[in-house]
């Protein structure tokens, strides 16, 4: 037998990996489109980022989505629009990424880490339900590694506390939990759009939700241009300037690859 490359044998692979494997398939849809918003120059618009944001929702189930320029910034807004702020918590599991829930630290709030089942690498419900407090405001479910997390009892335990579950959808774009997609169980969803991430854009985050006060909540957090939108009445009269602070609004060129993949998106995750 030979050694192993490790140990000084001849490698199976002698590329880079970089060489081996590029994420996103770029097609020549993608590159005619990306091409066309280059040359029209129409990178800072709304108009492909509200048709990106359409084609998602239907793709996904939802009635309202909404782009941003990270998941990162989308993960955030989302946690605003739960009403997470000073002195609340969010409980997190304790194996996920940062960006799942370090910003609670920026609205005042405090991170409770709850501990994860060892099979599936997601949140323990019944570790989440020790773990929840007078101060707790919301859950942040993470579907680890595209491995859905245990809804049904999670849900049961939000809605029992009262309790708001935001779903990072991250890891699991399409992912199936008892045959319906992930990010349609919670009060709202954010997951990102990353060039890592198995639905890639390049760079962005998309938020989904059922609930229009959520969605109006985001676009006051960090849409400025898009206030005309909010109906509700307790929120119009401080519309015109995001109240985060924050321009959340994605690229376009971003959101014109968002089209051409949510297209080709199911066949090649099929393959």
């Amino acid at each position: 037998m030979s050694k192993l490359a490790l140990l000084g044998g001849e490698k199976a692979a002698s590329q880079d990996y970089s060489q081996l494997f590029k994420w996103p398939i770029v097609n020549e849809a993608m590159e005619q489109a990306v091409l066309e918003v280059l040359r029209n120059g129409n990178m800072s618009g709304t108009d492909i980022t509200r048709q990106f944001e359409q084609k998602y929702g239907a793709w996904q189930g939802c009635d309202y989505t909404l782009a941003h320029s990270t998941g990162t910034a989308a993960l955030l807004a989302a946690m605003w629009a739960c009403g997470l702020g000073h002195g609340d918590e969010l409980i997190c599991p304790s194996v996920t990424y940062w960006a799942s829930c370090i910003q609670a630290l920026t609205l005042g709030s405090s991170v409770i880490f709850a501990d994860i089942l060892p099979d599936t690498l997601n949140m323990d419900p019944d570790d989440l339900e020790r773990r929840i407090t007078e101060r707790t405001k919301a859950i942040m479910v993470v579907h680890y590694l595209a491995l859905p997390a245990d809804m049904d009892r999670i849900m049961e335990i939000a809605r029992k506390h009262d309790l708001k579950v935001i779903e990072d959808v991250s890891h699991a774009h399409g992912a199936l939990y008892k045959g319906k997609k992930v990010g349609s169980f919670g009060d709202v969803a954010a997951m990102s759009l990353m060039s890592g991430k198995s639905l890639a854009i390049g760079e962005g985050g998309i938020l989904c939700t059922d609930d229009r006060d959520i969605y109006e909540r985001a676009l006051l957090w960090g849409h400025y241009a898009r206030h005309g939108e909010i109906e509700n009445e307790e929120l119009r009269p401080d519309a015109g300037l995001p109240w985060g602070g924050y321009k959340n609004r994605m690229h376009q060129l971003s959101s014109v690859v968002g089209l051409t993949q949510v297209d080709k998106y199911d066949e090649e995750m099929a393959e």
